[in-house]
């Protein structure tokens, strides 16, 4: 809430940032490479499929669609991404296209739902 904001301005906005149908919402994706040994033993195939992934992610990136997208650091990657979408159905549709899952070099385990409470600078 800015400094001239009132408590019913502030109630309002985000009346309305819950329940207008036509904004879009934030979901938050989790996927995994489809096998244990990846990336150790990847394939010219699938660096290519994930080259495409992260092309697709500045894309959506540039469009003001994708508010973050990264990885673990570890043996065993997990890979998030944060984005925008307006429904469950259009953010599951987004992932479901994605070029890295689709090739099944990455298994999404999962497309929820995304309250982003605080997004401070890198």
């Amino acid at each position: 809430m800015g400094a001239n904001t009132t408590n019913d301005e502030y109630r309002s906005e985000t009346l309305q940032n819950e329940f207008m149908p036509d904004e879009p919402k934030y979901f938050i994706a989790m996927f995994t490479p489809s096998r244990d040994t990846f990336p150790g033993d990847a394939t010219p195939e699938e660096i290519a499929k994930v080259m495409e992934h992260f092309e697709e992610l500045k894309v959506d990136h540039a469009a003001g669609n994708l508010i973050l997208a990264g990885r673990t650091q570890d043996f065993n990657p997990v890979g998030i991404c944060v984005f925008k979408a307006h429904s469950q159905q259009a953010a599951e549709a987004r992932m479901a296209e994605d070029a890295a899952i689709k090739a099944n070099v990455f298994k999404l385990h999962w497309v929820r739902p995304y309250s982003i409470a605080l997004l401070g600078a890198q």
